[in-house]
């Protein structure tokens, strides 16, 4: 099953790589992760996704509390929550494609940021599940490149 969790840590150095250890060193995996400030610069929110079971994202809040620098930890509930994630992709330029490309971006409310005479770049910010749409359905343009967050959410 998917779980995130979300935590307010000390923004100071080493805390990463602390918590990263914690989990890996007990042979757990981070399916994604994203950092940034928070609204108070002394700290941090982390968003971590885990495809795990429940007994073992319990594990893992149980060893993220005891860490110093860990403030709080929340298990976010899918249910009750606000999810987003950005997507950035290349598309190649193809003139006999454009009208359909152009028509998938306005369906999915995808933003065209870049033009060249090779390529496009596409940026979508929506839930994960749309996301994981549009990549299907953009796969068929010839994707050159893809970077895509974790998720954010609150």
């Amino acid at each position: 099953m998917r779980y995130l969790l979300s935590l307010i840590v000390e923004n100071k150095h080493g805390v990463l790589a602390k918590i990263s250890q914690v989990i890996t060193g007990r042979g757990y995996n981070i399916s994604t992760l994203s950092v940034g400030p928070s609204h108070d610069e002394d700290t941090s929110r982390m968003v971590l996704a885990f495809d795990c079971e429940e007994k073992i994202i319990q594990q893992v809040v149980k060893q993220l509390n005891k860490l110093i620098d860990v403030i709080k930890v929340f298990l976010i509930d899918e249910n009750n929550s606000i999810e987003r994630e950005l997507v950035l992709i290349k598309i190649a330029r193809k003139k006999e494609t454009e009208e359909s490309l152009f028509r998938l971006t306005q369906i999915f409310n995808a933003k065209i940021i870049n033009v060249n005479h090779k390529t496009f770049s596409i940026e979508l910010t929506a839930q994960p599940k749309i996301i994981n749409n549009f990549i299907d359905n953009i796969r068929a343009f010839g994707i050159q490149d893809l970077l895509r967050t974790g998720p954010l959410a609150i």
